[in-house]
C-alpha cells in the first residue's frame, strides 16, 4: 500500500515538472506581436552585453574624504632623480644596507650601500633624505626618521638596522 502511495506520488510530481516544461516552450499559436516583443528583448539584452565598458562609466566621490588606499604614515618623499641631492644626503634610510662598522678614532663608524650600489661611510649626525644617524654601535645603526604621520603625536620614529639579522 506504501509502495503504490509511493509510486503515485512520484508519478504526479513526474507529470507537474513536464506540464510546467510544456507551458514555457513557445507554441505555435503565439501571436507574431509576442514573437517580435521576444526578439526585441533578445536583441536588447545582446545590445547591452556587447556594449564595450570604459573607465569612464564610475567616478568615485570623496566627498573630503581621506583617499582609504593612501598610507596613515605618510607618503615617502616622492622626488625626481635630478631633484635629490647626491650622495648620501639623497638617499632614503629604506633604500640603504648595512655592509660592516668599524672603530675609527673618530668614534664607530658604519659603511652603507645606497641603490646605486655603492659603498658610503656614516657616523653620528650625517644627514640623508628622511632623516639621520643618531648612534652607532658595534652591532647596528640608529637612524631618526621624520615620520609625517598626522594620527601620531612624534614627528620622528627610531629606525635600526643591524648588521646580523635577529634570529628567529
Amino acid at each position: 500500500m506504501v509502495k503504490l502511495r509511493n509510486l503515485a506520488f512520484s508519478m504526479l510530481i513526474v507529470g507537474a515538472a513536464v506540464a510546467s516544461v510544456v507551458a514555457q516552450t513557445p507554441s505555435a499559436t503565439t501571436t507574431s506581436t509576442e514573437t517580435t516583443t521576444a526578439s526585441e528583448m533578445q536583441k536588447s539584452l545582446e545590445e547591452i552585453l556587447e556594449e564595450p565598458t570604459t573607465t569612464d562609466t564610475y567616478r568615485y566621490d570623496p566627498q573630503g574624504r581621506r583617499d582609504p588606499f593612501r598610507s596613515l604614515i605618510g607618503p615617502t618623499p616622492q622626488l625626481e632623480p635630478g631633484q635629490r641631492p647626491p650622495g648620501l644626503a639623497g638617499f632614503l634610510i629604506d633604500e640603504m644596507k648595512l655592509q660592516g662598522i668599524f672603530k675609527t678614532r673618530a668614534g664607530m663608524t658604519a659603511m652603507v650601500s645606497g641603490p646605486d650600489n655603492k659603498g658610503y661611510n656614516i657616523k653620528v649626525g650625517d644627514k640623508v633624505l628622511d632623516g639621520e644617524v643618531i648612534r652607532v654601535t658595534a652591532t647596528s645603526v640608529v637612524f631618526r626618521q621624520e615620520v609625517n604621520d598626522p594620527t601620531r603625536i612624534e614627528r620622528y620614529r627610531e629606525v635600526v638596522k643591524d648588521l646580523a639579522p635577529a634570529k628567529r
